[in-house]
């Protein structure tokens, strides 16, 4: 089974159109009624005006920055990913190597998956123009995926300084804000004009429901109550129709009521079907949406408090979950994200069936953080905790806020006994791991236990082999059935493995990474992922994906 949970608050930062920035004591330029028409269309989420505005704007001076950068913005929103390339690689030949350029190539290589380079395009940017908002912004967004996040701060911080009334910055500053700020500026964002699609937007409205009504509560932190810290639970195969072995779960307890859930590193957080929220008796707090690979858009569900969750010997207090208004969720209770565990050092041994789950090795000159369990999924695992006294005073100004010395971020940590692990790119939930398919430059694919197999997306397909269509199968995720399925022979590198010449399931995964912010080239699924040993850490950005062949065999024997 795919799935692809997203929260409301989204962890892409998205960039907006930037006028070139000038020294303090120069003047700016006299505005341009044109231009301005243009970057409102463009706030306003209305991007195909947005772009014939940049493009008119282009064409009668082709050397005005913010039309070129802005076009550039606008086609990366509308998924047109090769002519914001074109449009960018041409402006860069045309006018130099200037800073909003350079911005906006970052922007269009991120968004291409090339997340080293999108890095050197916008330190080149910002060496150059020291106030260039989204010089910044970008930074930020490639340090949080890279597990830097006290990097990233401070670039958003120094963003936030220089443009705190920006769309973009606004947007990006809240995923640093404590929960009582949160919602006043969410609601303030929301209010105003803002870029964000459908999807986006509704994601961020369950968020402000939600705020609303915990606004005067503790955080459900969804604390660690027993003694142990280090637990080894049983893992069980998960068959769905027609498949010998298509997945792992695990027996949990939500308020004392045994379960199966489906655990996918593909997932984040918890997700249940409305029949196990009514059976465990969960609290319903307010309206949520989620959804995954499929073509039937956001499915309908709602966030609720499990009173406790045990999960092997280790139990907790107060959690979040989703609870779908489906009454089954695949061929299980329910879904549970291996990020749930992003705490711990977690070690999905599959060829063992077993989950064990550790201590994180400790920072130098750190003390350990009390466990919990982390059942919303996303969130930066840098970050102390966002959640305030009960007692806390709202700021006066929640805009402008900043976390306090003692909750700023850290980024991350290479043990010693780590060094060979494999360093991976973190949205959200979702585990990148660069993978090259063929012979071509390396791309970020999906760890992903909860698909039944490896997937190469079609864009990554077609520029590395020759695709084929593949009548009658029919693959399933959390927003419905995917209509066009194809397949192409392909050999993926990843970590210290290689997985040659396999047939390999094709498909268009546009949407996930529309919905991501990042090419995402493939999915590496449970037919290959089942003869591995798992060990992520969350917290530091880094896999280690071990292969034994003696255990295999032992594995595959009848």
């Amino acid at each position: 089974m795919f799935a692809f949970l997203r929260s409301a608050v989204a962890t892409v930062l998205l960039l907006v159109p930037q006028f070139l920035v000038f020294a303090d004591d120069a003047k700016p330029p006299a505005t341009n009624p044109a231009l301005s028409a243009a970057d409102q269309l463009w706030q306003s989420g209305k991007f195909a005006e947005a772009e014939a505005g940049y493009t008119a704007l282009i064409k009668a001076d082709p050397t005005l920055l913010p039309a070129q950068a802005g076009l550039v913005r606008t086609l990366l929103r509308e998924d047109k990913v090769d002519e914001a390339l074109e449009t960018v690689t041409a402006a860069l030949k045309s006018l130099g190597d200037l800073p909003p350029l350079l911005a906006a190539r970052g922007d269009v290589q991120f968004r291409l998956g090339q997340v080293d380079a999108a890095e050197s395009s916008y330190s080149d940017a910002k060496s150059l123009d020291r106030k260039l908002v989204p010089a910044y912004l970008g930074l930020a967004r490639v340090y949080r995926c890279e597990s830097l996040y006290r990097k990233a701060y401070e670039e958003l911080r120094r963003a936030h300084e220089i443009a705190p009334n920006d769309v973009e910055v606004e947007r990006a500053w809240l995923s640093v804000l404590p929960q009582r700020q949160q919602l006043a500026a969410m609601q303030a964002y929301l209010a105003a004009p803002h870029p964000d699609d459908e999807e986006q937007t509704q994601w961020m409205t369950d968020s402000v429901e939600f705020l609303k009504q915990t606004a005067d509560q503790p955080a459900h932190a969804c604390r660690l109550v027993s003694k142990l810290e280090h637990t080894e639970t049983a893992l069980y195969t998960v068959r769905s129709a027609g498949a010998a072995r298509s997945g792992i779960g695990l027996t949990a307890k939500l308020n004392d009521q045994p379960f199966n859930l489906q655990l996918d590193t593909g997932a984040g957080g918890i997700v249940v079907s409305h029949k196990v929220g009514e059976r465990a008796k969960l609290t319903r707090i307010s309206a949520s949406h989620f959804g995954g690979l499929g073509d039937k858009g956001p499915q309908t569900g709602y966030l609720a408090v499990a009173n406790h969750i045990q999960i092997g010997e280790l139990a907790f207090q107060d959690c979040i979950v989703f609870v779908s208004e489906k009454n089954s969720v695949g061929s299980e209770d329910g879904l549970i994200g291996a990020d749930v565990f992003a705490s711990y050092l977690i070690d999905i041994d599959l060829p063992g069936m077993r989950l064990v789950l550790s201590p994180l090795p400790t920072r130098p000159d750190d003390t350990p953080a009390p466990a919990s369990l982390n059942s919303e999924g996303e969130g930066d695992l840098g970050h102390a905790a966002k959640a305030e006294p009960a007692d806390a005073k709202p700021a006066t100004n929640p805009a402008s806020s900043s976390p306090g010395a003692s909750h700023l971020p850290k980024d991350r940590y290479i043990a010693p006994e780590m060094s060979r692990w494999t360093q991976i790119y973190r949205i959200g939930h979702d585990i990148l791991v660069p993978t090259t398919v063929n012979d071509s430059p390396p791309s970020l694919f999906l760890l992903d236990t909860g698909a039944f197999d490896d997937v190469v997306a079609m864009r990554a397909g077609q520029q590395a082999a020759k695709v084929k269509s593949s009548f009658g199968m029919k693959i399933t995720g959390m927003s419905g059935d995917v209509k066009k399925v194809y397949h192409a022979k392909v050999t993926l590198r990843f970590g210290h493995l290689q997985q040659s010449n396999v047939d390999t399931i094709t498909l268009d995964l546009s949407k996930i990474s529309h919905q991501t912010g990042t090419e995402i080239s493939g999915l590496l699924g449970f037919t290959m992922l089942q003869m591995l040993d798992l060990k992520i850490d969350y917290r530091d950005g880094l896999v280690n994906l071990e292969f034994d062949p003696k255990r295999v065999q032992r594995l595959l024997k009848p």
